[in-house]
C-alpha cells in the first residue's frame, strides 16, 4: 500500500515535471534522489524522454542544490540528441557558478559548433565564467560576439562585461562599456566598476564615481570601504562607516581588517566587540581579522572570548579559522589550546602546521615540533620553507644543534628548497647560541650569497653571550657601517662594551646614536635581535 502512495507520488511529481510553466517544475522536486528516481521512473517505463522533458529534467537537477547537481545535469545534457538553446543556456549558467566555470566556455564553443546561436542570456553567463578565472582575452571575445549579434546594450551583459574587464584590471575597457552605455546603466553597473577602481588601489576615481552614483546600494557602500581598508586609509574608512544608512558583516569586516592591516590591533578589537554587542552575525573573514589582531597584541585573553564569540554562533570552524586560532594560541602562549584546537580539525593544509610547529618552538618544546615535524610527513604533507625556519628556530631555542644541520642539509638536499635570508640566519643562530662561534664563522664563509646583515646580526648576538668580545665588536662596527640608521645595531655594541666594563666606549657609542638619530625597530626577528 505504501509503495503503491509512493508509486502514485512519483508519477505526479513527473506530471508536474512537464507542466508548462516552468516555476512549478522548478519546486516539485526538494532533492536530488527525488528527481533521479523521476528520471529512472520514464527510463524503466519506456517512456520516451523527448527534448521538452530532457530540458525540464535538466532545469531541476541545476536547481536542486546551490552547486547543481552537476554529475547527473550533466549526464542529461549529452543524453539529448540536439540540446536546444535553453539547455545549453542551463549548463553555461550553471558551471559559471561552480568551482569549474571553464567548463561553460567549452560549452559556449560547442553550442556555435552545432550551428545554435546565444541570446541575451548566453552571455552574462559567460562573461561571468571569465571574471572569476580572470581571463580577459577570451572575456573580450565573448563580448565582441555580444556586441556583433546587437546583444551588448543588454544590461545584464553591460553590467557583466565591467565586471569581467575590471575582475582582470583592464580599467580602461570596463570604463569604456560603462561610458558607452551609460542611459543603459543601473547601480549595479556603478558598483562593478566602483569595485574595479577599488580593487586596483585608484581610490581618486573610485570616490568619484562613488559621489557621482545616481542611487548606491549596501554592495556599492561595502565596495568603497573595502578599498579605503584595503589601502590602509583608516581614517577616511571609519568616516564612511560612520555615514552608512546600513551595514552587514562585509561592513564590519572591512573595517576590521582595515585596522588589522594598519597596525591598528586595538582599534581593531574594540569595532570588533561594538560589531558582537549590534547582534549581527560575523563572517569567516571578520573573524579570522579579530583573532589575527589578538595574536599581533599577544593578548590571550581576548583571544579566548574571540573564540568564544566564534563557539557561540554555533558555526562549524572551518580550515581558515581553526587555523588562525592555532597561529594565535601558540603566539600568545596558549599552547595546550592550540593543541586542542589541532588536535579537533578534521582537516589540515601546510599553514596549519606552520602554525603548531611556531607556537611549540616559540613555547620552548623543540622537541615536540620536531616530533610533529614528522608526523606532518606522514600525513603527506609537503614542507615548505617556512616550515624549516620554524623548525630551526625551535632547535636554535632548544639547543638541538646535531637536529638543526640535518634539518638544513634535508630542506636543501631532500626537498630541492633554496635557503633564504632567514635560513642562513637561523643555522647562524643555532651555532652561535651553542657556542660553536668558530663554526658558525666557517658557515658563513661556505655561504654561496653574501651573508646579509641579520645574519651578521646573529653572530655578534653568540659573541655577547659568550663572551667573545673582540668579534662581537669588530662585527658590531662592521654592522654600524651597513645599516647606520638602525639603533639597535648601536644598542648591542654599547651593551658590548658595557659588558667588558669599557664605561667611556659605551658612553661614545650611546652619544653616537643620539647624535644620529637612528631609531631602535619597534620588533625584531628570532634570528637578530639587535
Amino acid at each position: 500500500m505504501a509503495a503503491t502512495a509512493t508509486g502514485g507520488t512519483l508519477v505526479k511529481k513527473i506530471g508536474l515535471l512537464l507542466h508548462p510553466n516552468l516555476s512549478v517544475s522548478l519546486n516539485t522536486f526538494l532533492s536530488s534522489s527525488e528527481l533521479r528516481a523521476a528520471h529512472a521512473h520514464l527510463i524503466v517505463s519506456g517512456s520516451a524522454i523527448g527534448t521538452f522533458a530532457a530540458s525540464r529534467l535538466l532545469a531541476v537537477a541545476t536547481n536542486i542544490t546551490s552547486s547543481g547537481d552537476l554529475y547527473h545535469a550533466h549526464s542529461i545534457f549529452f543524453s539529448i540528441p540536439s540540446p536546444t538553446v535553453f539547455s545549453y543556456n542551463t549548463m553555461i549558467r550553471t558551471f559559471s557558478g561552480s568551482i569549474n566555470p571553464l567548463h561553460s566556455i567549452h560549452l559556449y564553443l560547442r553550442m556555435l559548433r552545432s550551428g545554435l546561436f546565444p541570446n541575451r542570456l548566453t552571455f552574462p553567463f559567460l562573461l561571468r565564467s571569465c571574471s572569476n578565472l580572470r581571463l580577459v582575452d577570451p572575456g573580450r571575445s565573448i563580448h565582441c560576439h555580444a556586441r556583433k549579434i546587437g546583444l551588448d546594450t543588454d544590461v545584464y551583459v553591460i553590467n557583466n562585461a565591467i565586471t569581467m574587464y575590471s575582475s582582470c584590471a583592464d580599467m580602461v575597457a570596463a570604463r569604456l562599456v560603462f561610458e558607452e552605455h551609460r542611459e543603459a546603466t543601473d547601480v549595479v553597473s556603478w558598483t562593478a566598476l566602483i569595485t574595479g577602481y577599488s580593487n586596483i588601489g585608484d581610490l581618486d576615481a573610485a570616490h568619484q564615481l562613488f559621489d557621482a552614483a545616481p542611487s548606491r546600494n549596501l554592495v556599492t557602500w561595502n565596495a568603497m570601504l573595502a578599498g579605503y581598508a584595503r589601502v590602509r586609509r583608516v581614517l577616511d574608512a571609519r568616516r564612511l562607516f560612520n555615514r552608512m544608512p546600513e551595514r552587514n558583516a562585509a561592513s564590519w569586516s572591512s573595517l576590521v581588517s582595515g585596522f588589522v592591516q594598519a597596525g591598528l590591533f586595538k582599534k581593531a578589537l574594540a569595532v570588533f566587540r561594538k560589531m558582537a554587542r549590534s547582534g549581527i552575525d560575523a563572517n569567516e573573514s571578520l573573524l579570522v581579522s579579530a583573532v589575527s589582531a589578538c595574536a599581533q597584541l599577544r593578548e590571550l585573553d581576548h583571544g579566548r572570548w574571540v573564540h568564544r564569540y566564534i563557539d557561540s554562533l554555533g558555526i562549524e570552524m572551518g580550515l581558515i579559522i581553526s587555523t588562525a586560532l592555532v597561529h594565535m594560541y601558540g603566539k600568545c602562549g596558549g599552547i595546550k589550546e592550540a593543541i586542542q584546537v589541532f588536535n579537533a580539525m578534521p582537516e589540515r593544509n601546510i599553514f596549519t602546521w606552520n602554525s603548531m610547529i611556531t607556537g611549540l618552538a616559540m613555547s620552548g618544546a623543540g622537541s615536540q615540533a620536531l616530533t610533529l615535524f614528522c608526523k606532518m610527513r606522514l600525513a603527506g604533507v609537503e614542507p615548505n620553507a617556512i616550515t624549516f625556519i620554524d623548525l630551526l628556530t625551535a632547535c636554535s631555542h632548544n639547543g638541538l644543534v646535531e637536529e638543526g644541520q640535518k634539518l638544513f642539509d634535508e630542506m636543501t638536499r631532500v626537498y630541492r628548497i633554496v635557503p633564504e635570508e632567514e635560513h642562513y640566519g637561523c643555522m647562524v643562530d643555532l651555532l652561535g647560541r651553542a657556542g660553536l662561534i668558530q663554526e658558525a664563522l666557517e658557515f658563513i664563509g661556505q655561504m654561496p650569497v653574501n651573508p646579509h646583515p641579520g645574519v651578521w646580526g646573529a653572530l655578534s648576538n653568540a659573541c655577547r653571550i659568550h663572551g667573545e668580545i673582540e668579534l662581537g665588536e669588530a662585527i658590531s662596527k662592521r654592522l654600524i657601517e651597513l645599516e647606520p640608521d638602525h639603533g639597535g645595531r648601536y644598542v648591542h655594541l654599547s651593551n658590548i662594551y658595557g659588558d667588558a666594563r669599557r664605561w667611556e666606549d659605551m658612553a661614545m657609542v650611546r652619544h653616537l646614536l643620539k647624535e644620529r638619530r637612528a631609531a631602535k625597530p619597534t620588533g625584531s626577528s628570532s634570528v637578530d635581535a639587535t
